[in-house]
């Protein structure tokens, strides 16, 4: 919201139609809508149907089930009748939560702030509107600056820590599940409830202190404290399918290793790199051993650059997706400038 009154007074509104959601005869005067913040389709309803409703084997494009799509406005269109959530057929489905035939998402309901949203959008005209001062071209994924993206930041540390060789990986799958992929983590709806991390079954693995049930397994090593809380921002931000790269690679001022380039590695590789779990051998889970792989040449180049390049002569790495370009830039400046732990 842009301000505090607005919120508040948005929590408010929210308590105050809730108790008369369930009753079609009820008008509203248009004015409480449109004294509003104006809810933006791309930005803010577009993602709730997404990952609640556009997945697979549901409303996706390729599935259609009752000929229904919500992956796109137009689609979404087809059960929405602007001005008129009461007698919009999405919102009827969405609110339905005493059903267990009629409700939608069928396994469980849409949260009480994601449903008005969609409401008020609906009530507002259910317009097409992209508000973002955001120039990034990023679509329904524009994200706040502090916001955790799934790309950068919870990808690499599932393809590191879960979804390696004999584990979760797409050839194992160990248990049907398969981490290389947003696709993949999202498949079984138990596995992430988008804003709701205590429900979701693999945050609930990453915090237990059950080594008979925590991932990864022991004697692998747990995920660290920050990398959790990460995790857990991620599920409570909505579990976004989120790509936010670096608009601008910085690569003019000097390269810190504790800002940028011990995270990257702490996130990409410690998974399969560490004290516990040194696969290849290789452990980077310090400066020291992360210095000494940086300094050490093998054809020609350092032997940390050759394997993210992926380059022949070298061990892919990560086996699953490729540091962008920025990244790898960055690297190579932080071995240029001295290697400095700083």
């Amino acid at each position: 919201m842009k301000n505090i009154k607005k919120f508040l007074f948005l929590l408010f509104f929210l308590a105050l139609y809730q108790s008369i959601l369930f009753f079609p005869s009820c008008k509203h005067e248009p004015d409480a809508f449109s004294n509003l913040d104006t809810i933006c389709f791309e930005t803010q309803v577009l993602p709730i149907m997404q990952i609640s409703c556009g997945i697979s084997s549901c409303h996706n494009a390729s599935t259609a089930k009752a000929g229904f799509i919500s992956t796109d406005y137009y689609s979404v269109m087809g059960a929405v009748s602007p001005g008129n959530a009461n007698g919009s057929e999405l919102y009827k489905v969405i609110t339905n939560i005493n059903s267990t035939e009629g409700m939608m998402p069928p396994d469980r309901p849409l949260s009480k702030e994601q449903r008005t949203i969609i409401h008020i959008w609906i009530e507002q005209g259910a317009k097409n509107l992209f508000c973002s001062g955001d120039t990034t071209g990023h679509g329904g994924n524009i994200v706040n600056p502090d916001t955790i993206c799934f790309t950068q930041y919870i990808l690499p540390l599932l393809q590191s820590s879960c979804a390696t060789t004999g584990c979760h990986d797409n050839i194992t799958q160990e248990e049907g599940y398969n981490f290389t992929t947003y696709a993949g983590l999202m498949d079984d709806p138990e596995s992430i409830v988008p804003f709701d991390p205590n429900e979701s079954k693999v945050y609930e693995v990453i915090i237990t202190n059950d080594l008979g049930d925590r991932m990864p397994p022991s004697p692998y090593s747990p995920l660290s404290d920050n990398q959790k809380e990460m995790f857990r921002r991620w599920v409570s931000e909505g579990a976004l399918n989120s790509d936010c790269p670096d608009l601008a690679c910085d690569t003019l001022n000097p390269i810190l290793f504790g800002e940028q380039i011990y995270p990257l590695i702490d996130r990409s590789c410690i998974g399969c790199h560490n004290t516990t779990n040194a696969s290849g051998g290789v452990m980077l889970d310090s400066y020291l051993k992360i210095k000494y792989y940086s300094e050490t040449i093998r054809n020609g180049e350092p032997i940390i650059i050759g394997v993210v390049k992926k380059h022949t002569g070298f061990i892919a790495m990560p086996p699953y997706g490729t540091l962008d370009e920025c990244t790898i830039r960055k690297m190579e400046l932080w071995i240029e400038q001295g290697m400095l732990d700083n």
